[in-house]
């Protein structure tokens, strides 16, 4: 088992360095998911916001400062249809 976790290390230390873009976006998402949960609390409370996230989700997204990302707007569209 110990030669085992030894190996995966070596593979892991011989991969190249993850893109930066990758390692921006993977910081971003956790701000992104909160205000996307913060979003959601409003539309709960707001049919008129709510209307305008099932008519044009993307453009709700971008408004409210989060970027319509395609796994942020699957995300999204399922929480919408929760509702």
């Amino acid at each position: 088992m110990d030669s085992d976790i030894g190996q995966i290390a070596r593979l892991l230390a011989a991969l190249p360095p993850a893109p930066v873009g990758w390692v921006e976006a993977a910081s971003e998402l956790p701000n992104a998911w909160t205000a996307l949960d913060l979003l959601y609390e409003q539309a709960a409370a707001d049919a008129e916001l709510r209307a305008r996230m099932v008519a044009d989700l993307e453009s709700a997204l971008a408004e409210s400062g989060i970027a319509p990302t395609p796994r942020l707007l699957a995300a999204a569209r399922t929480r919408l249809e929760e509702m």
